[in-house]
C-alpha cells in the first residue's frame, strides 16, 4: 500500500495491531506517515522508521496537533 493522506486505514490498523489500536490512532498515524513518507510503500518502512512514526503519532494523539515535528 502506498502511503498517502487518502490511503485506507486497514493496513495501518493491521501493523499497529488491530485489537489494540483505535481508528483515532490509525488516522493520526496516517497523517504522520503521509508527512514523512508520502508516496512510499508502507511495507518498505524499516522498523526504526515505523517506531519513530509511532512516537510522533503518540505525540499527535496527546496534543491533537498534527503538525508536531
Amino acid at each position: 500500500m502506498t502511503i498517502s493522506r487518502s490511503m485506507s486505514l486497514e493496513p495501518i490498523l493491521e501493523r499497529l495491531g488491530r485489537e489494540g489500536a483505535s481508528l483515532l490512532e490509525a488516522e493520526a498515524m496516517r497523517e504522520v506517515l503521509a508527512d514523512r513518507f508520502d508516496g512510499q510503500s508502507l511495507d518498505s518502512l524499516s522498523e526504526a522508521e515505523w517506531l519513530e512514526a509511532l512516537g510522533r503519532m503518540e505525540a499527535v494523539k496527546q496534543t491533537g496537533n498534527a503538525g508536531m515535528k
